[in-house]
């Protein structure tokens, strides 16, 4: 979903700028193998949005990476400010550089029930039953994991009122907001997300939909399905905001400015 969004963005930022001629720039991401076996480009760029296999122990991933990496990042791309602080201090050029979205909108389509984008697996865990577990077996409950494209998942996200965001601990701790926030905040959806500490600064504004507790989720939870038109009035608000300020090709703007 990422890759193809900011594949999307990219197209309009070079229909609207045109080629910012930087030579064969490569850019690797995540934390697993493809990660460590980037093609040499004239620039190599690692976007750091996964701890991959050390989500546990985000603190050793940065070493474990260089170990294991064939071609050295020119620079590093990073999701919050304690990776970029962690990369600078090992010496690397650093940019800011969050996830964000830009298939996702609201359609207009009549919404209901509650819905996770994710495995049905994921309710094992103490945070997964504080976020998931009170709703997760109710009949107008649905898990998806089988959507390919984005465009195939805006259309759920819009088909459900309620819907619920987890983020990795290691992540969580370390400030990277994943890329399911941006996407259903930018489809308009009600999303009851696990308390994320850096999640307003990345946002650029306040998101109280957040929840550190059961009883917090099922208080959200009816505060939406109690009021639903001021609710989605409000993340129609969200969502304007998001695809504005957080689409690929306002990306693409930084990156190709940072590198200029």
């Amino acid at each position: 979903m990422i890759i193809r969004q900011f594949g999307r963005g990219f197209e309009e930022y070079l229909a609207e700028h045109g080629d910012p001629k930087l030579g064969d720039v490569v850019i690797s991401c995540g934390g697993y193998k493809a990660t460590f076996e980037p093609d040499r480009g004239d620039l190599n760029l690692f976007w750091w949005w996964s701890f991959g296999a050390k989500d546990d122990s985000p603190e050793e991933f940065l070493d474990y990476y260089l170990e294991q990496v064939s071609v050295e990042p020119d620079l590093i791309l990073c999701l919050s400010e304690p990776c970029l602080k962690e990369a600078s201090q090992r010496g690397f050029e650093t940019l800011y550089f969050p996830l964000g979205t830009q298939s996702f909108e609201p359609l207009g389509t009549e919404r209901s029930g509650k819905g996770y984008a994710g495995s049905a697996n994921h309710k094992g865990n103490a945070k997964e039953r504080m976020v998931l577990g009170p709703f997760g077996d109710d009949d107008d409950f649905e898990w998806v994991s089988n959507f390919v494209t984005p465009t195939q998942l805006n259309l759920w996200y819009n088909t459900r009122l309620v819907t619920f965001g987890l983020t990795k601990e290691g992540q969580r701790q370390w400030g990277m907001v994943n890329n399911r926030v941006f996407e259903t905040l930018a489809s308009g959806t009600p999303l009851i997300l696990e308390q994320h500490p850096y999640v307003d600064d990345v946002l650029g504004f306040d998101y109280p939909y957040q929840t550190d507790s059961r009883k917090e989720t099922i208080e959200l939870v009816n505060e939406v399905t109690s009021n639903p038109e001021e609710t989605l009035e409000t993340f129609a608000e969200y969502s304007q905001q998001v695809r504005e300020n957080h689409n690929y090709t306002r990306r693409m703007e930084t990156l190709a400015n940072a590198l200029s």
